[in-house]
């Protein structure tokens, strides 16, 4: 029966309507079991309704006109429970309503299963037999797993939009995703579709070899200037960490195994120039898809859009004659960057992609340029090219087609939005101290060269968290001692005035080097930070160097080392670390008093390493702790599959303990604690950690702002008696609460939602 649930699977999804879905779903379901009757019911959660969506068997008068209030009947005892009921006779259970206008009384066994897609009920799927007796375990199992599959395909873009269309009478759509970057944004939705994919190209041959050749080499070229100039134009906007997507983009248009991969098969198969970039772009994307890595097989959605936009060129579309509508949100299945690149930045309002997640290339853009964006929904682009929308990205949701007064009221919020945006502009040079007069110091998280944020030095207290993986990420091959040297010394010239703490060589899990790829089956509980350089002491050694021959002239370095999860490891690259610094020593003819060792700290992000503290606090000068992989690992929780993402939840009660944890002990052994990852720059995070009496908050730049202003506006007693109530929660939602409710009476509920 495999084959045949895939067919009707099949059947459904590729209907042109949700009517024509659920009538071919009830006629094959029917025919398969070989039953009298299959029915299907469809969820309205607006009224608490089932609705009998399409019906082979129920008289056809009754689709449509039926409708079962929540827990009413057998239906909605199915719907309620959530779980399957088979019945022998159906008319004998308690539950069962009688339904004249249904012609149901010519059946008697019942067997009906829940619909369920991530814990929602989207309907229930009945089958039913004229012959008392009860549905055999095949028959359950069979149809079990067909609900369980149709949930898929009722969540999928095309009918969603329609099932949602149906349980909304008013003429606004409402659809739910992700919140990738906050903010509100009004304009017409523009869709953009690639107007040739790879998978509509086809193979042919070329007349002519180096006619192909020459018009490959000038759209190679075409591309990379639009990626340059995209870049350039963005620069004064993007951190460094942002700014670097534009890199990995270039890199591929530069990668020469690529490249001539594509010129070989133009040469050598004398193929046509689409024909060569769609057989190398495909074998390149199916190598990488099949990886189990997520940052290796990310290269594939690098590769595709590359490769894409290459296509894009053959076309022969200028850009220039596109007529886009002075504001725009960007809408496709899955915006890529070489999308953005064809839209003016001071055209796009937002970004709504089907597919995606937060943390995509996209998503971190869109956070950089402040630029509000939806991504992961359930959505069909036909029909809203050009039409209005709203993006609600506090809430993860948009608005088709709203009415005016919905219009009205987010215009009133975006208003409200803009207002407290000058006012958090205007209080960024202050000093970060609450009204009770307690200094909260503000470090700035960054990556390469920082002289992306001088224009804030002076806003924050020194750099908490230097990325020093990125660099390795942007070259074809380890840099050189020279190299790192020259790199390092920019940054603590730059900030010279400032502590600058450098986290050592982190790769692995979903940070690869392409030039050293390490392939793993689960590659976060595996081979990656310190653990890698470790077992590379020549990889470490090197990079020490140039950390410390960079910190000759200011002395401000201060060393990090991540994913710590024993002392052993903190002693071995402790002793690697004095003997660069020893070398450096000799070689520069300096004594310990003239280049004392820099001040060694680690990150505290495997669970592990929060029960060894006290040891720590023995050979260690100061911790930060990483909360993106601390919350990842103490959950078992990976926020970047989108079918567990939603549980990932930053103020889970064990996350909030820990934090009790982490700050305790160290204050008991006088050990400098400070925390660098995404939870510093999150307002209610930052509010959290400020009332479990954490004083040294390292964030990324465009989040310091608000930060500083919330600081400003708070006294921390009160945020200590917030987090009192916090200690006592069951759940990430109850503590959410508590914190949304306190900034709502301090008036600055618009750090956490739509308005003020």
């Amino acid at each position: 029966m495999l084959s045949q649930l895939r067919q009707i699977v099949e059947q459904v999804g590729d209907a042109k309507s949700l009517t024509a879905a659920m009538d071919t779903l009830v006629q094959q379901t029917k025919l398969t079991m070989k039953v009298d009757c299959c029915s299907i019911f469809i969820t309205d959660p607006n009224v608490q309704e089932l609705n009998l969506m399409a019906s082979e068997g129920l008289a056809s008068t009754a689709v449509g006109t039926i409708r079962l209030k929540f827990g009413e009947g057998i239906v909605g005892l199915v719907h309620q429970k959530g779980e399957p009921l088979n019945l022998a006779n159906v008319s004998d259970h308690p539950h069962y309503k009688y339904l004249p206008a249904s012609q149901e009384e010519l059946f008697n066994s019942f067997l009906g299963t829940p619909i369920i897609h991530k814990r929602q009920v989207l309907g229930v799927l009945v089958v039913q037999q004229k012959k008392p007796r009860l549905f055999s375990e095949l028959e359950e199992s069979f149809l079990v797993t067909l609900a369980m599959h149709l949930a898929s395909v009722l969540a999928s873009s095309g009918l969603r939009l329609e099932l949602d269309k149906l349980n909304q009478p008013a003429s606004s759509i409402h659809l739910q995703g992700c919140p990738a970057s906050s903010g509100i944004a009004i304009a017409e939705a523009y869709v953009v579709r690639p107007i040739l994919t790879l998978a509509e190209v086809n193979i042919e041959k070329s007349y002519s070899s180096s006619k192909e050749i020459l018009l490959f080499e000038m759209i190679v070229k075409k591309c990379s200037d639009e990626f340059s100039n995209l870049a350039l134009t963005l620069k004064e906007q993007l951190s460094k960490e942002a700014f670097a997507l534009f890199d990995i983009y270039s890199h591929v248009l530069k990668d020469k195994t690529f490249l001539n991969a594509i010129r070989g098969q133009i040469n050598e198969a004398h193929l046509t120039a689409s024909s060569a970039i769609k057989v190398v772009a495909e074998s390149y994307i199916k190598q990488f898809e099949a990886m189990t890595d997520r940052y290796l097989s990310e290269r594939a959605s690098e590769i595709r859009d590359v490769a894409q936009r290459l296509l894009y060129h053959l076309t022969l579309q200028v850009e220039d004659d596109l007529n886009l509508p002075d504001k725009l949100i960007l809408v496709a299945s899955e915006v890529t960057l070489s999308m953005l690149a064809s839209i003016p930045t001071e055209k796009l309002q937002g970004i709504v992609s089907v597919h995606g997640g937060v943390s995509s290339h996209v998503a971190i853009l869109a956070r950089a340029l402040g630029i509000p964006a939806v991504m992961g929904l359930s959505l069909s682009l036909d029909n809203i090219n050009r039409k209005p929308l709203i993006i609600d990205g506090y809430a993860g949701c948009i608005i088709l087609f709203p009415d005016q007064p919905l219009v009205t009221h987010y215009q009133v919020l975006l208003e409200e939005e803009n207002e407290l945006k000058n006012l958090v502009e205007l209080g960024k040079s202050k000093d970060a101290v609450t009204l009770d007069g307690q200094r909260i110091s503000i470090l700035l998280n960054t990556g390469l060269n920082a002289n992306q944020h001088g224009a804030v030095a002076g806003h924050f207290d020194g750099i908490g968290l230097y990325r020093s993986e990125l660099p390795f990420m942007l070259t074809d091959s380890f840099p050189t001692e020279l190299d790192q040297t020259e790199s390092y010394g920019k940054l603590l010239e730059q900030y010279s005035e400032f502590p600058v703490t450098m986290r050592t060589l982190d790769v692995g899990g979903d940070k690869q080097l392409s030039y050293f790829p390490i392939v793993e089956e689960n590659p976060f509980l595996g081979w990656r930070g310190i653990r890698l350089t470790l077992d590379h002491p020549e990889i470490f050694l090197v990079q020490i160097r140039a950390m410390l021959s960079a910190s000759l002239k200011h002395r401000n370095l201060r060393i990090m080392l991540p994913m710590i999860s024993a002392i052993e490891e903190v002693h071995e690259a402790k002793r690697l670390i004095t003997q660069a610094w020893k070398e450096i020593k000799y070689e520069f003819g300096l004594t310990p008093d003239d280049f004392p060792l820099p001040a060694v700290g680690v990150m505290i992000e495997v669970p592990s390493s929060i029960f060894i503290i006290p040891q720590l606090a023995q050979c260690v000068d100061f911790i930060s702790i990483g909360s993106n992989d601390l919350i990842q690992y103490l959950l078992a929780i990976d926020r970047n599959n989108s079918r567990v993402a939603s549980l990932f939840d930053s103020y889970h009660p064990a996350v909030v303990q820990c934090l009790k944890l982490i700050i305790d002990n160290s204050r008991s052994f006088d050990l400098e604690v400070s925390i660098c990852g995404e939870l510093a720059g999150d307002p209610i995070g930052a509010l959290i950690l400020l009332g479990l009496g954490y004083n040294k908050l390292s964030m990324n730049a465009n989040n310091m702002g608000k930060i500083k202003y919330l600081i400003n506006a708070v006294p921390l007693h009160e945020l200590e008696n917030c987090c009192e109530q916090a200690l006592k929660a069951n759940s990430g939602t109850e503590i959410r609460a508590i914190f949304v409710n306190y900034l709502d009476r301090k008036g600055l509920g618009g750090f956490t939602r739509a308005g003020k």
